[in-house]
């Protein structure tokens, strides 16, 4: 009986019953902190930079028995680098009757890549919801949780319930912590797990830890050597912007320049010529808002960048 339910909720995705290490990105950190400061983290451990745009995140919410709202990832990720998704509510949203949905905090958003949709979005998360990274529209590559499964508050450190809040005191793991993956997992699930033992692949951090977001260490890597070497002969200022345009000047070939919208959206495409080291950008037309830069290089790196505009 077990298969068949699983089997009816997941009708129309794939999973890889033998992943490999090191083969596709994964969710290397998971935040669920007070408010909306919620945020997930995305790890590319393969040696070739990766299409994000190939990849969604969904999130199935309180047990339901399907997807609830999902995002689209943007841009390009290179190899051994991560990408952050973080809540992207920035102001307090009154509810009615005296409630408030609060703003994200604005220095993990200052850590971000992306911001997320408005909600209802996947980083509206609580701890009993779970998320699955899927490529291609149907090919599971990553689950969070145990999707169709409702564990009450949050999946817990409780192996005789099932790892779900019964209230009986059992630590909640997936609600106000920070979960990193473990140093040896070098790849997602992709299959639904029987149970979900959070401790069997994340490590927890207290609530509202963010300071981690951005680099990752595994068995296939770790962020940050190549990248570094690249990002220092690249500028991009004023940032923030306030005149109507901004100015990136590099001392290395460019072979092309995007830039996308807060929401994803594909705002700008350069193709510079090889004899050009600096180009600007206008953004006259453009809302107010954090853009995210890809430069890629004539060697094949590729420099993110994020940039306000006000």
């Amino acid at each position: 009986m077990r298969i068949s339910i699983l089997s009816i909720l997941f009708l129309g995705l794939t999973f890889n019953v033998s992943a490999q290490q090191c083969s596709d990105i994964f969710i290397s950190e998971y935040i669920e902190g007070s408010g909306n400061n919620k945020g997930i983290e995305f790890f590319n451990p393969t040696s070739e930079a990766i299409d994000l745009s190939v990849y969604t995140l969904q999130r199935w919410s309180n047990g339901e028995a399907g997807m609830t709202d999902e995002t689209q990832l943007f841009g390009t990720l290179p190899s051994m680098t991560t990408w952050v998704l973080v809540n992207g509510q920035t102001e307090d949203v009154e509810l009615g009757g005296g409630s408030i949905s609060p703003a994200c905090d604005a220095v993990m958003q200052g850590l971000a890549d992306q911001l997320d949709n408005p909600y209802p979005a996947p980083t509206y998360m609580n701890g009993n919801d779970a998320l699955v990274l899927v490529k291609n529209g149907t090919s599971v590559v990553d689950i969070f949780g145990k999707p169709g499964e409702d564990p009450g508050t949050a999946w817990t450190n409780d192996a005789e319930n099932g790892f779900v809040d019964i209230g009986d005191g059992a630590a909640w793991l997936t609600s106000n912590h920070t979960l990193q993956r473990k140093f040896d997992i070098g790849s997602g699930v992709t299959i639904p797990p029987i149970a979900f033992d959070t401790f069997l692949e994340y490590d927890t951090l207290p609530n509202n830890t963010w300071s981690g977001l951005g680099n990752h260490s595994c068995v296939c890597g770790a962020t940050g050597i190549e990248l570094i070497e690249e990002t220092s002969s690249i500028n991009v200022f004023p940032n923030p912007s306030t005149n109507g345009t901004f100015t990136i000047e590099s001392d290395q070939s460019v072979v092309q320049i995007e830039v996308f919208s807060p929401e994803g959206r594909l705002v700008k495409v350069e193709t510079p010529s090889s004899e050009v080291r600096m180009w600007n950008i206008s953004t006259s037309d453009w809302n107010a808002g954090v853009y995210f830069v890809n430069v890629q290089y004539a060697s094949g790196a590729i420099f993110a960048h994020r940039i306000v505009i006000r």
